[in-house]
Order: C-alpha cells, then sequence, then structure tokens
C-alpha cells in the first residue's frame, strides 16, 4: 500500500482544532480571532440610547399626561369645594404624582444611588458648590430685572403662604422638599432627556428640558429667567452625571430643603420682630 507524500494528516488540517495531548486528556483550542475581527466577549459601544419599549411607554403617558395637563392649565381647583384649603388641594395632587412617578419608574430611580457609592463626598460636595454658584448667579439675574428692591418670585410666594398653612404646611414642606423634586426629575429628566434622547440629540432634549423647567415655574416674563440658571444646572448634573435621576435630585432636593428653611428661619426672625 503507497502512501501520497503531499496528502496532509486531517488532525492538521486547518479546519481542525490544535489537539493537546497532556495528562489531563486532549484539550480543544480554538484559533484566536483575526486583528481586525471583534471580539465577542465585549459588549459594543451603543451609538444611541434604547429607545423605550411599548411597555415603557404606556407608563410615560400614565404618568406624563396627567403631569403635562397640570402644566399647562395649572390646579384645577374650580372642581373643589370653595372652602378646601389650597394647600391641601396641592398635597393631594402632588401626593398622587409622586405615587405615580415611583410605581412606575421606581426600578429606574432607586438603582440609580448606586452612583453614590464611588467618591461620595466629593459629588456631595459638588453638589453645594453648584448650589452656591446658582444662588450667586440668581441674585445677579434679579438685581439686573428689578435693580436694589427685588421682587418675590409668585412661585415662591405661593410656597410661602402653604408653608406657613398650620399643621398643612409641615406636610406640604415633606413635598417641596422631598416628593416634588422626584416627580418633576422624573418628568423633566429622566422622561424628556433620559428617554427622549433615543430619538433627538441630547442638547436638543436637554435645551427643551430646560426651557420648559423655568417656564413651568413662571408666572411672569421677569420669573422665567430667575429660574432658569438653576434649571441649567439640574439639567448639566443630570447629562454630566451619565443621565443619572438620582443624583440630579439630589440637588433639586438640596436646594428646595435650603430654601424652605430659610424661609421659616425668615417667617421665625419677622416674628420676633
Amino acid at each position: 500500500m503507497t502512501t501520497d507524500p503531499q496528502a496532509t494528516p486531517a488532525s492538521a488540517t486547518p479546519a481542525s482544532p490544535v489537539v493537546d495531548a497532556s495528562p489531563q486528556g486532549p484539550a480543544a483550542t480554538t484559533p484566536l480571532p483575526l486583528p481586525d475581527a471583534a471580539v465577542e466577549s465585549e459588549a459594543a459601544p451603543a451609538s444611541s440610547p434604547k429607545r423605550p419599549t411599548r411597555a415603557e411607554w404606556v407608563r410615560i403617558a400614565i404618568f406624563g399626561i396627567p403631569y403635562a395637563v397640570f402644566f399647562l392649565v395649572g390646579v384645577p381647583t374650580w372642581i373643589f369645594p370653595a372652602s378646601w384649603s389650597l394647600t391641601a388641594i396641592n398635597i393631594g395632587l402632588d401626593t398622587i404624582l409622586l405615587i405615580m412617578a415611583l410605581a412606575f419608574f421606581g426600578r429606574e430611580f432607586f438603582p440609580a444611588f448606586t452612583y453614590l457609592r464611588t467618591r461620595p463626598v466629593r459629588k456631595i460636595a459638588l453638589l453645594f458648590g453648584l448650589w452656591f454658584l446658582v444662588v450667586i448667579v440668581q441674585a445677579s439675574v434679579r438685581f439686573a430685572l428689578y435693580g436694589g428692591n427685588p421682587q418675590v418670585a409668585e412661585n415662591q410666594q405661593q410656597v410661602i403662604n402653604a408653608l406657613h398653612d398650620g399643621a398643612l404646611g409641615l406636610a406640604f414642606s415633606f413635598f417641596v422638599t422631598v416628593g416634588v423634586p422626584v416627580v418633576e426629575e422624573i418628568f423633566y429628566r429622566h422622561i424628556l432627556i433620559g428617554k427622549l434622547s433615543a430619538y433627538a440629540p441630547t442638547w436638543l432634549v436637554a435645551s427643551i428640558s430646560a426651557a420648559l423647567f423655568a417656564y413651568m415655574h413662571s408666572h411672569q416674563w421677569q420669573d422665567f429667567f430667575s429660574y432658569l440658571p438653576l434649571s441649567i444646572v439640574l439639567t448639566l448634573v443630570y447629562v454630566k452625571s451619565g443621565k443619572n435621576v438620582a443624583y440630579s435630585w439630589l440637588f433639586h432636593a438640596l436646594n428646595n430643603s435650603i430654601m424652605v428653611i430659610l424661609m421659616f428661619a425668615m417667617q421665625g426672625a419677622l416674628q420676633n420682630v
């Protein structure tokens, strides 16, 4: 029987894995990938955020449409008895919106606090520095608009009145400092920027979100420019933290908490005088 000297053993063909005869037995090894080939174990970078699913759009609609209606037409006080307190009506509506926000987006909101696992002191200190910067810019804007005798924004005056509405004021202070920032951050940042940036550039949806947030707090045109610095910084905090809604909520809650403390302190000082 003759053999072909040009024949190649089957075990050495390129299509077969190389077999290592070791004491542990043969172990098949696959060829190394080509230089230009993608490694399967590495996650391919996403070119754009993931688009919301149909179920997510349902949640966005159920929460976002009622909030947008209140944003456009205001609190429908005419459907409530005239004897009802406006503070109580606001607390009731804020409670409903907060429950809806946490029920639909709590699984995305609470895990976002893991952002503070690394360098928490530095990140929280940054929020205090940004708050101080916002206060300076807002004061400069109000001085440019009103001169040396700046008026109190109507939105702030309504908050002051509600905070001093007896026992309801204490409940309202919770929503101002904790609950309302949750609702607003989920709507203006998490939805308008985080979700819609899958369909439009982040800078565009972020600009729209900042403008709408400032407009929502305005009762006259001067209020818009007074709230715009805070709105811009909130937007930057959210975007620069990797669209982390918990971090932007912390800044929002920090700002509102300091303002509530100052309002109570000023009221107490006036009463003592």
